[in-house]
C-alpha cells in the first residue's frame, strides 16, 4: 500500500506521512486492489498543521480501512488543551494514467480547543509533483458560546527532491477565503528498524491564520512513527 498524504490532517507532517506514519487526513493515493485494516503511533517534538501551531509536542494514534479503492479511517493526537480526532474516508481512482483521490475530512476537537472543520478533498500525484486540494472547507468558529461559520479552500503542490537528485522534499500551502496564510515547508523521512523518521522545517506568513504568536515565524518539528 501507497499512500500520498500532502496534509490529511499534514504538509507540516509530509515526511513522515509519505512514508504512512499517520493516514491523517484524506488527502490520499492509494494502490488499486488492496485491502484491509492498519494501524500506526506517532510522536511529534511540535505539532504544526498546514503551518500552523498546534502543540508543543503530540502524540498520536490512527486506524484505516481500505476496501479495494475505498479507504475510511481515523486520527486522534493530544494537542495543548483537549484531542484532535479527525475522520476521513474517499475513493481512489486513474485518471489519463494519473493516481488520484477523492473524499471528505472532518477535524474535530474535545475541550473547545477549536472550532469542527470540515472539507471535501482531492488530488493528484503527476510524478514530478503531487497536488492536494481541501475544498468547500467549513469551519465552526466558536467564541463566547456563539458559532460562526467561515468558509475556506486550502492547496498543497509538493515536489520530490528524488527529482533533482535531492533527499528533501519541498511543498507551498496556502489557504483562501476566511483563512488566510502561505507557507513553505522543505521535509526529510526514512525508515529506521521499522520505525519511521521525519524532519520538517517551515516558514509561514504573517497573515497566517492562528496565534498571533506563530505567524511569520520558522519552525522545525522532529516526529517518529510506526505502522502496523
Amino acid at each position: 500500500m501507497s499512500k500520498l498524504i500532502k496534509s490529511s490532517l499534514s504538509v507540516a507532517l509530509a515526511a513522515l506521512m509519505s512514508v504512512s506514519m499517520l493516514s491523517h487526513a484524506g488527502e490520499a493515493v492509494a494502490e488499486e486492489g488492496s485491502s484491509g485494516v492498519s494501524y500506526n503511533i506517532g510522536y511529534m517534538s511540535e505539532y504544526w498543521y498546514r503551518g500552523v501551531y498546534q502543540s508543543e509536542s503530540s502524540v498520536s494514534f490512527g486506524a484505516d480501512m481500505e476496501m479495494g479503492n475505498m479507504y475510511i479511517g481515523t486520527w486522534w493526537a493530544d494537542v495543548d488543551k483537549g484531542v484532535e480526532y479527525d475522520i476521513y474516508a474517499g475513493y481512489n481512482f486513474e485518471l489519463m494514467g494519473v493516481p488520484m483521490y477523492a473524499g471528505y475530512t472532518g477535524y474535530f476537537y474535545s475541550d473547545n480547543f477549536d472550532g469542527d472543520y470540515q472539507e471535501l478533498n482531492v488530488g493528484g500525484d503527476f510524478g514530478f509533483m503531487s497536488v492536494d486540494a481541501a475544498v468547500n472547507g467549513v469551519y465552526d468558529s466558536v467564541s463566547s458560546g456563539a458559532i460562526t461559520t467561515k468558509g475556506y479552500q486550502h492547496y498543497t503542490i509538493t515536489v520530490p527532491g528524488m527529482m533533482l537528485g535531492l533527499p528533501l522534499d519541498y511543498s507551498y500551502q496556502t489557504f483562501t477565503g476566511e483563512l488566510t496564510g502561505f507557507t513553505h515547508e522543505i521535509s526529510y523521512g526514512t525508515t529506521v528498524s521499522g520505525v519511521d523518521v521525519g524532519l520538517t522545517l517551515g516558514r509561514n506568513s504573517d497573515d497566517s491564520t492562528g496565534d498571533a504568536d506563530n505567524i511569520d515565524t520558522t519552525y522545525a518539528n522532529f516526529t517518529l512513527g510506526y505502522s502496523f
